[in-house]
């Protein structure tokens, strides 16, 4: 269900910017989020059909006998629910980093305010990444033991991750002020 959500996010995300074949959404999504992480064409041309059933998409065939592609363009109602879907809370999970990702790389189509409110919402979830790694690594020290060192190395570098994406955050929110 969430990784349904999050690939719907992105999909419609990516055409409030322009139509798009599902082999170029494809690419995007793993330019956005790694090669690790990208919709399969097994999974997108089901969800493609899906939401254009729900009236979310309007695809078009384009091209010749040899090479047909499908042009997907995002409707009205597209919109809304692709509104509705950036002010759902991010669950929290395996995939929350992705969602926030996939969020702030559409952020463009919300108000400025609502922009520095989900940078917020990513500082909370990277301060408590912070902390968590605060937590562990105190207790580590505590316990001696060879596995723990090599906990402690893994802990510290996501550590390490939380606070360079605080301050990642931060300049963006400076940025955004100024635009």
């Amino acid at each position: 269900m969430i990784i349904e959500m999050m690939n719907e996010l992105y999909i419609l995300g990516e055409l409030m910017e322009s139509s798009k074949t599902a082999y170029r959404l494809h690419q995007s999504m793993q330019t956005l989020l790694g090669h690790h992480r990208m919709i399969s064409f097994g999974a997108i041309y089901p969800l493609f059909e899906r939401l254009e059933t729900m009236g979310y998409i309007k695809l078009t065939v384009k091209g010749h006998d040899k090479r047909l592609t499908k042009l997907s363009t995002i409707t009205k109602k597209g919109e809304a629910h692709f509104l509705e879907l950036m002010h759902e809370p991010v669950p929290k999970g395996a995939h929350t980093d992705d969602i926030f990702q996939i969020k702030l790389g559409s952020m463009q189509h919300l108000p400025l305010v609502e922009q520095q409110d989900l940078l917020d919402q990513y500082m909370n979830e990277q301060v408590a990444v912070a902390d968590d790694c605060q937590i562990e690594l105190e207790h580590l020290s505590q316990h001696e033991c060879k596995n723990h060192w090599y906990v402690a190395q893994i802990t510290q570098l996501r550590l390490c991750r939380a606070r360079v994406t605080q301050q990642w955050i931060r300049e963006l929110k400076i940025a955004l002020q100024k635009k």
